[in-house]
């Protein structure tokens, strides 16, 4: 009888000294979840650093030589490298992030256009034809707003919640610098004569200011890892002989988050 009375005293003694220790172990266990899952959404902000590269679709703008409009061809497959530094913060309420981003981008193209037989039977040295290599490097600050599927992972799974589509844009400025310029004038092209051209069809190089805006996916497989695919519109400030300069295409990259 004396047994069977102090065994419920005897557990409620035993659970009294285990209640620290069970505790201790509950906040330890939600300890490493947290930082479990602090670390799988590592992946979708925070600073990261990127490299990219790709081709233009095609480009268009307005030319002018001697004080006369030229047409610019439309040409594809042009060069686009870049690379990029930015950081990235996750919205509490809202399943969005917002990233800023400081980049530098070069890229490299062709330049032609002719207007044809301009001056009819009079032989001339004005220009009828021209063509140029332009290189340029941009430096350029901008943001982007993305959505933040991961939040959504318990639904859509892991692999669907590592994506992540995105807008944004940019503002800057940088140099433009011309190799290979040439220009053939009504005699040359028409005539089949040797008067040379009046005038070179474009300045050595200008710094101008330059804007873009982007809408790309990206997609993690791990913590830091990631790659994307981006389209980009790129629109240059005047130059001496050119205005409204726009150019469109498309990059792939990488990015490492840290």
């Amino acid at each position: 009888m004396q047994h069977s009375r102090l065994t419920p005293l005897l557990r409620l003694l035993l659970l009294a000294a285990l209640a620290p220790t069970l505790a201790s172990a509950e906040l330890e266990l939600r300890s490493v979840a947290d930082k479990g899952d602090a670390m799988t959404t590592k992946r979708k902000f925070g600073p990261y650093v990127g490299v990219y590269a790709g081709e233009s679709f095609g480009q268009s703008g307005n030319v002018r030589i001697q004080n006369r409009p030229f047409p610019l061809n439309d040409v594809n497959g042009s060069a686009i490298f870049g690379i990029e530094l930015g950081k990235s913060w996750r919205m509490k309420r809202m399943p969005l992030i917002l990233s800023t981003r400081f980049e530098g981008t070069f890229s490299q193209t062709s330049l032609t256009g002719s207007i044809g037989n301009f001056n009819g039977a009079t032989v001339t040295n004005d220009v009828v034809s021209y063509s140029a290599d332009m290189n340029s490097l941009m430096f350029t600050l901008g943001g982007s707003v993305s959505v933040d599927l991961w939040r959504y992972r318990a639904r859509i799974g892991k692999v669907l919640a590592g994506f992540k589509p995105y807008i944004g844009g940019g503002l800057g400025g940088g140099q433009v610098w011309f190799r290979n310029a040439t220009s053939r004038s009504d005699s040359q092209a028409n005539h089949a004569g040797t008067l040379a051209p009046a005038a070179n069809p474009f300045a050595i190089d200008e710094f101008i200011n330059a804007w873009h805006w982007y809408g790309g996916l990206e997609w993690a497989w791990e913590d830091k890892y990631s790659v994307f695919a981006e389209y980009r519109d790129f629109h240059f400030g005047d130059l001496d002989d050119m205005t409204n300069f726009n150019s469109d295409g498309y990059v792939f990259g990488f990015r490492y988050r840290y």
